[in-house]
C-alpha cells in the first residue's frame, strides 16, 4: 500500500476511535471500542497508544479510555468560530432540555421582531410555532427588551416606563396570554455581542407560576451570561 494512502487510512481509523468514544459518552472500554470500530485488540493497541501520546485520548482509573485535553481544547477553539447564533441556537436547545420550557431566539429584521428559532418543551400542553414567526413589539416580553436595548425610540411615557423596568431588571416579562405569541406567559432577555449591540433576544415562554418567574429569569440570564461571543 503507497504510504500517502495508508496514512490517510490511519487518520481515518483514529477519528472513527474518537468518534466512537464520544458516542458512549467520553469514555468506553477497549473492547467495546475494538468491537465498535471493526479492530482486532492488537491492532486498536497501536492506536490507543498514539493517541494518548497526543493527548486527544488517557486512560482514567478504571481502565477506560477517554477523550483527552487536546481534542477538547482543538473542539473549543473551533467553536469560537461558530456563528454566534448558532452558540446562541444551541444554548436555548440545552436550556431547554434542562428546564423543560420551550424557548426562542427572537433577532431584529428592519425594526420588525422575528422568532428565528422556537424550541418547543416536552409538556403536552404546547403548540408548535414556526421559524421566523413575527412577534409583535408592542405586545412581547422580546418588543420590551427590544426597546430598550435595541435601535429604538419610545413613542410615548408608558413605553419610556416599560424601557426604565426593563433596563433595572436586565429582563422583560409578559404576564398575559397575546394572539401569535408562544406560551401564556414570556420571560426575554438581550444578548448582546462583544461591543454591547443587541445582537440576539433569549426567550423562554409557557405557563408560569407569577412567583416562579423571577428564578426562571435567573437562570435564563445565567446561562445566556456563558455564551462568548
Amino acid at each position: 500500500m503507497p504510504e500517502t494512502t495508508q496514512g490517510v487510512n490511519s487518520v481515518d481509523i483514529a477519528v472513527s476511535i474518537m468518534e466512537y468514544i464520544a458516542t458512549q459518552h467520553g469514555r468506553a472500554r477497549a473492547t467495546d471500542v475494538a468491537a465498535g470500530c471493526g479492530l482486532s485488540k492488537s491492532r486498536l493497541h497501536k492506536y490507543l497508544v498514539s493517541l494518548c501520546r497526543t493527548g486527544m485520548l488517557f486512560q482514567d482509573g478504571s481502565g477506560q479510555y477517554c477523550l483527552g485535553d487536546t481534542i477538547v481544547r482543538l473542539a473549543s477553539s473551533a467553536a469560537t468560530h461558530t456563528d454566534p447564533l448558532s452558540l446562541i441556537n444551541n444554548l436555548l436547545c440545552e436550556f431547554r432540555d434542562r428546564m423543560n420550557l420551550s424557548t426562542g431566539m427572537v433577532i431584529a429584521q428592519s425594526g420588525n421582531l422575528v422568532l428565528r428559532h422556537y424550541h418547543r418543551s416536552f409538556r403536552n400542553v404546547e403548540i408548535d410555532f414556526r421559524d421566523n414567526t413575527p412577534i409583535p413589539i408592542h405586545l412581547s416580553a422580546a418588543g420590551q427588551v427590544y426597546m430598550c436595548f435595541g435601535n429604538y425610540t419610545p413613542a410615548n411615557e408608558r413605553e419610556q416606563q416599560l424601557i426604565e423596568e426593563t433596563t433595572k431588571l436586565g429582563y422583560a416579562v409578559r404576564y398575559k396570554p397575546a394572539q401569535g405569541i408562544p406560551g401564556a406567559q414570556s420571560i426575554a432577555c438581550p444578548i448582546p455581542d462583544r461591543k454591547g449591540n443587541l445582537l440576539a433576544i433569549g426567550v423562554t415562554m409557557g405557563f408560569f407560576e407569577k412567583e416562579d418567574i423571577p428564578n426562571i429569569a435567573r437562570e435564563l440570564k445565567q446561562a445566556l451570561s456563558t455564551l462568548k461571543l
